[in-house]
This record gives C-alpha cells, sequence and structure tokens, in this order.
C-alpha cells in the first residue's frame, strides 16, 4: 500500500545500562523457631498416628481369618498405601518444605518423587474397585 506524497519516519532510541541484582536471601522464607516446633510437633503426631492407625488395620485382618473377606483385603491394600506414602514420602517432603533444601541426594528425590504418585494413585483406585465390588 503506497500513499502519495508521505513520508516515513521510524526512529528508536535505546538506552542500556547494567544492572546489578542483589542476592537473595536463601533462607528468607524460613519460619521462626518457635513455627517449626509447633509443625514438628504436628507432623511427628501425623506420622505417629498413620504409622499406628494404618498398622492396626492390616494386623487385624491379616491376623484373623473370620476378617479376611474381599472387602477387607481392598482395606489392607488402602492401608499400606496410606502406610507407605506417610513414612516414605511426609517425612522428606515435610524436611524440604520447612527448609527449601534438599538434603537427601538425587536418588532419594527420585524416589520420593516416584512413591507420591504411586501410593495415590493404588489409594484412589483400590477406592475405585471398592466402589465397584459394592
Amino acid at each position: 500500500m503506497s500513499v502519495p506524497n508521505a513520508t516515513y519516519t521510524l526512529s528508536t532510541t535505546m538506552n542500556v545500562t547494567e544492572m546489578t541484582r542483589e542476592p537473595e536471601d536463601p533462607y528468607q522464607f524460613v519460619l521462626p523457631w518457635w513455627q517449626q516446633t509447633i509443625f514438628y510437633f504436628a507432623f511427628a503426631a501425623i506420622l505417629l498416628i498413620s504409622a499406628g492407625g494404618n498398622l492396626v488395620v492390616i494386623w487385624i485382618v491379616l491376623a484373623h481369618k473370620r476378617m479376611r473377606t474381599v472387602t477387607n483385603y481392598f482395606l489392607v491394600n488402602l492401608a499400606l498405601a496410606d502406610f507407605l506414602i506417610s513414612q516414605l514420602n511426609l517425612p522428606f517432603t515435610f524436611q524440604y518444605l520447612l527448609y527449601q533444601d534438599w538434603w537427601f541426594g538425587i536418588f532419594f528425590c527420585k524416589l520420593s518423587c516416584f512413591i507420591s504418585p504411586c501410593t495415590i494413585s493404588a489409594s484412589v483406585l483400590t477406592f475405585m474397585a471398592i466402589a465397584v465390588d459394592r
């Protein structure tokens, strides 16, 4: 498209200066000691209650012959998945969330990222199997 008797002018100016950024404090989101203490006690209670409760369910179903029904085997599967997520993933994820730093190496990082979706999927699929069975 041409316009008779028109002049096009394009001018750009750019002023670039070096920008320096202050290093961020790596511990800027670390909670005060008293809040950390509250979280430690809360998570310790969660770990102990989940371990105890799930192990009791597993023991009752497997130790008593009259408790061995299809639905109870599904509950054992659910208790085992919940036990694994609470003991193999929760403490390490809690530490990472509290300090924003992973102390357990690359192998356990990958293992933790594998365990979490597997056990959660096992829990969800067990609930679905119980619903279909009923």
